[in-house]
């Protein structure tokens, strides 16, 4: 299925839409650039587990590993398409090697060496001599090889964790990329430094060799220096964690059918977690890709309570007395809303009531016109397995591209619940504004109340 046939269906963004997703969430890669080739090259030999074994890790590690994995495919082809030049153009230097040439004089002859063992006899005779040979161990080359080794290592290694299928979009384009990596690295111009590299490939060390070679590509001592000045960008936002692709560039994204779904979940778990962080006035912050499954993505501390947002949190967790209502022949039905909002006291307090402190959110990427009542009697079913029934609090977050301005519609009951459905687009941060500043001011409003427990 091509992105502009996606495009037109039901759940999927559009391009323009999923280009401001994909920037914004980028972020959360940051735990994940800052590795070098030494420590890949010992986890791939301790054995990279493939996503089905990676029982222990949480729904948003999963989540995040699907972005890992086609942002390493956007660096991918992009570092291919320098590398490519580089073969083309390589640049080298000249060495002096100093060798003996036995039975006739083959080189210029080392004259100071000849002169301390002339007396020396030797069977046939040996002449010391000096050539001058041509490498390619030039501080560039040496980065350059060490971003291919370091590429080929980051898709392998994403690809396995995001558990795409092999016959889908990405799968396909993750064969076809480490095809193509692989060809380069069987270049002599790479090839001759890999076990070098191996031993020296730190993120440290490429950061030290990334500033030499921008020195010598400032002083004009670099060859092909349009290539390697390509080169050297290309390393830089990489070890910085930023996208290597340019505003506009929708060429890298590779999404098979299910992706765009959680694209958006991540992107309204970074609008929230920054909307809250404004209204507290509070720094921001990157939620860390590698905590446990059950602590919090953000956290904030106000007015003597704690906001904690949790992405793919188990309903179990937030159930009235840790039990859901709805079970079959023991089993319990369970659920896991794609966003928690948990905001308890700091002080720990007698019988916690604990279906005033939490707050459901499932953002769903369909398009509506109008109500989406579907998606809210799905939150209203967490309310009646949670134990909180009509008193309880949530958010529908959907997708409206396609509407000025964003709707959004709110439901109370007698009990004191309350129910906020927004509408969002990517793109449109501006027109976000309100709608995301009403479902936080219910996050925050639970934490001003005399009982927020």
């Amino acid at each position: 299925m091509s992105i502009s046939e996606m495009e037109t269906k039901k759940g999927y963004f559009d391009g323009a839409g999923r280009q401001a997703a994909a920037l914004a969430a980028l972020p959360l890669l940051g735990t994940y650039f800052s590795r070098g080739v030494r420590e890949k090259l010992k986890e791939a030999e301790g054995g990279v587990a493939r996503s089905s074994e990676e029982n222990s890790s949480s729904a948003l590690e999963q989540a995040v590993a699907g972005l890992r994995f086609r942002v390493a495919l956007a660096a991918g082809e992009k570092l291919v398409e320098i590398l490519e030049s580089v073969l083309n153009r390589p640049n080298f230097r000249y060495n002096v090697e100093r060798r003996e040439s036995a039975g006739v004089l083959a080189g210029k002859l080392d004259v100071t060496r000849w002169l301390t063992r002339r007396w020396e006899v030797r069977a046939p005779e040996t002449y010391p001599v000096l050539r001058v040979e041509r490498s390619s161990r030039t501080p560039e080359n040496l980065l350059a090889a060490y971003s291919l080794l370091w590429m080929i290592l980051e898709t392998e290694d994403s690809y396995l964790r995001s558990g795409a299928p092999s016959n889908s979009r990405e799968g396909k384009a993750a064969v076809a990329l480490l095809e193509r990596l692989d060809h380069l690295m069987a270049a002599s111009h790479f090839a001759d430094h890999r076990k070098e590299l191996a031993q020296i490939g730190t993120h440290e060390w490429a950061f030290d060799v990334l500033e030499d070679v921008e020195s010598r590509l400032s002083s004009g001592r670099v060859g092909s220096r349009e290539t390697y000045e390509s080169l050297a960008i290309w390393v830089r936002r990489t070890m910085s964690s930023k996208p290597v692709m340019q505003d506009g560039e929708t060429d890298w994204l590779f999404y098979d059918a299910s992706f765009d779904a959680t694209l958006f979940e991540l992107w309204c778990l970074i609008a929230l977690g920054e909307t809250v962080s404004q209204l507290l006035g509070q720094e921001r912050q990157i939620p860390d890709m590698r905590t446990s499954s059950k602590a919090p993505s953000y956290r904030w501390i106000t007015a003597g309570s704690e906001i904690a947002i949790h992405f793919q949190y188990d309903l179990a967790n937030t159930a009235t007395g840790g039990e859901v209502v709805w079970k079959r022949k023991g089993g319990k039905l369970g659920g896991r809303p794609d966003l928690t909002a948990i905001i308890s006291p700091l002080t720990p307090v007698a019988s916690p009531q604990i279906s005033g402190s939490v707050i459901y959110i499932d953002p769903k990427l369909r398009k509506r016109d109008r109500v989406p009542t579907e998606e809210i009697y799905k939150l209203l079913g967490y309310f009646t397995n949670a134990g909180v029934g009509s008193a309880g609090l949530g958010a529908i977050l959907f997708y409206t591209p396609h509407r000025t301005p964003q709707p959004v519609y709110e439901f109370t009951s007698a009990e004191g619940g309350h129910v906020i459905a927004v509408g969002l687009d990517p793109e449109r941060s501006d027109d976000n504004r309100a709608g995301l500043e009403a479902v936080v001011k219910l996050i925050v409003q639970q934490a001003h109340q005399p009982e927020a427990t």
